[in-house]
């Protein structure tokens, strides 16, 4: 009888032991990093473009400053056009812009899909991001950790 409970006593410690050092050390501590995420922001007026700019402050709701602009692009932005003989063209729009950004979180997450106005930021999502001066409607091209 005291084999058998020394045995499950010495079974059980064991099973914790490695059961530890599994969570801490095989699949890492969770640590923080800041998320980087690309976006587009498609055929706006050249005066929204412009009024983006490197070092602009992604605000909430609520004032918070959530991202920071850290790579801006710029170009012409491109529509469709139907030939007479019937085929699609993609051609430049005589006015209109086209920016792809890169932003940085402010603050360091342990997750990569962030909330932004109460908003999962995730690859594919259409969300309105606004600066002190403008708001625009961005889609999330990719997210990544830095």
């Amino acid at each position: 009888m005291k084999k058998i409970f020394l045995s499950t006593l010495i079974f059980l410690i064991i099973f914790l032991s490695i059961l530890t050092v599994s969570r801490e050390y095989i699949q890492g501590k969770d640590s923080e990093f800041y998320v980087i995420a690309k976006m587009s922001v498609g055929n706006i007026l050249p005066e929204v473009a412009d009024s983006i700019n490197i070092g602009d402050y992604l605000i909430d709701s609520d004032g918070n400053k959530i991202f920071v602009v850290i790579d801006k692009s710029v170009k012409d932005s491109e529509v469709p056009v139907e030939t007479s003989d019937g085929r699609i063209l993609k051609v430049s729009h005589p006015i209109n812009k086209s920016v792809y950004l890169t932003v940085k979180s402010i603050k360091p997450s342990k997750k990569l899909v962030l909330s932004y106005n109460r908003v999962s930021v995730r690859i594919g999502g259409k969300i309105i991001f606004e600066t002190d001066k403008v708001r625009f409607v961005g889609t999330i091209l990719s997210l990544d950790k830095e």
